[in-house]
């Protein structure tokens, strides 16, 4: 794929225009990288003026930031025979295999670095321990304080599984469970406890570390529902038919938010080149393959 400034949308600021020409020039050159990439050396890097893509040339590897537990179909383990296998070749998924391709293009080797909450994947881009962050993350205006944002990548929407006798069919869930002992649950750690509080501020909030457990308590009508992502409404739902006499699932499809890519607040060259290859992507379908590839099963969407 080859990238040129002609390639850029109107909608792209002029404040971005210098940094943006600058990383088309590099996008096109790395372009040319297949399959895994060869590790650089500082020499090779030279041409690059002295930004954070020169640092991650420099360094030979793009460190991405990623929650350790499973979220399929955007990062998932799989079971691997082959005993030399690194750790991060036992993984699949969405946004592995949207790391690896960024990685490839940007002619370096891509490294995982995993995190114990989605929140701690933000704090590892804000302390320049990882380059990126890229996790089925959501963006919120309490994490845009610590990090830049790419424009999305995907568009999520707000979902609540309901326990059925907690909330009548006909109601909004989101009118009728805001009021005073509605229990609604959240997972710590993921933007949803931010969502909850806000949209449910009358509600008695109660943070969740264990989604199954969660979902036990929905079901059993201990808790009356839980704020998730549609994509993770999805997966539980066809991976528990038995609990759906109990269980139904409600898609806010006006309560939108948005999943991106998220890099340290002074890594601009970084930021743009990314805005530019979500644009590529797009443009030349790379993007609509790749989703076809892995929501094809749900064709949901969620962000964390």
């Amino acid at each position: 794929m080859t990238a040129s400034s002609g390639q850029l949308k109107s909608t792209v600021s002029a404040r971005k225009a210098i940094p943006i020409l600058i990383a088309a020039a590099w996008l096109a050159a790395a372009a040319i990288a297949q399959g895994d990439a060869t590790p650089t050396t500082a020499s090779e890097c030279d041409h690059l003026p002295p930004t954070d893509l020169r640092r991650i040339c420099a360094s030979g590897k793009l460190v991405v930031a990623r929650y350790r537990g499973e979220r399929p179909p955007f990062f998932t383990e799989i079971a691997s025979r082959d005993r030399w296998a690194t750790t991060e070749q036992a993984w699949q998924g969405f946004d592995v295999d949207l790391a690896r391709d960024i990685a490839k293009r940007l002619g370096v080797t891509y490294e995982a670095r995993l995190a114990d909450s989605f929140d701690e994947v933000v704090e590892l881009v804000a302390t320049r321990q990882a380059d990126l962050g890229l996790s089925k993350l959501s963006i919120t205006l309490a994490r845009s304080q610590r990090v830049r944002f790419t424009s999305p990548y995907m568009t999520v929407y707000q979902t609540l599984l309901i326990n059925r006798l907690a909330a009548p069919k006909q109601e909004d869930p989101f009118v009728f469970l805001n009021r005073a002992n509605a229990r609604v649950g959240a997972l710590e750690g993921s933007s949803y406890i931010e969502y909850a509080a806000n949209v449910f501020p009358a509600a008695d909030l109660a943070p969740y570390t264990d989604f199954e457990q969660m979902m036990v308590d929905v079901a059993e009508n201990r808790l009356d529902a839980a704020l998730v992502d549609s994509a993770r409404a999805n997966t539980w739902r066809q991976s528990n038919p038995q609990l759906l006499i109990n269980v139904r699932a409600f898609i806010a499809r006006d309560r939108k938010d948005s999943l991106a890519m998220a890099v340290n607040w002074e890594d601009t060259h970084l930021l743009a080149w990314l805005d530019l290859y979500l644009d590529s992507i797009r443009d030349d379908g790379s993007a609509a393959a790749l989703f076809g590839e892995w929501f094809r099963a749900d064709g949901s969407e969620g962000g964390e």
